[in-house]
């Protein structure tokens, strides 16, 4: 049985994978063929404007790795995401982001703030 719960898992996950791909495929292709006379006007307006309705990056451009939380962290985390952080960006009429980029903003934010980052470690160890 166990067996089972992780193939479904797995093809769920490759389902999504694929979702992704496609999705992340379209705007590019499209992108990619209409600047074929001149690129590199096209490609430095958006960088320095930026799209906010296409998502930041790729999904083959993604590195998963586990990321280790209690359940509480993992509970406040996602709550954070779904409750304030997407209604945030909705407002700033964003809809369709995605956990990869979610997750690639949080490390950003951690990496940004190591002081933050270890302040957070020392408080937990200290209530212990």
């Amino acid at each position: 049985m166990g067996s089972d719960r992780f193939s479904e898992l797995s093809d769920m996950e490759a389902q999504s994978r694929q979702q992704d791909d496609d999705d992340d495929l379209e705007p590019e292709t499209e992108s990619k063929s209409e600047p074929t006379t001149s690129e590199p006007e096209p490609e430095s307006q958006p960088d320095a404007t930026g799209d906010i309705h296409e998502t930041a990056f790729n999904y083959d451009e993604a590195k998963q790795s586990p990321i280790y939380a209690r359940p509480s962290t993992w509970d406040e985390y996602d709550d954070a995401l779904e409750l304030d952080i997407e209604r945030s960006l909705r407002k700033q009429d964003v809809r369709n982001a995605s956990k990869r980029e979610l997750h690639d903003a949080t490390l950003r934010l951690a990496a940004e703030n190591p002081e933050l980052v270890a302040e957070k470690l020392l408080e937990a160890r200290r209530q212990g």
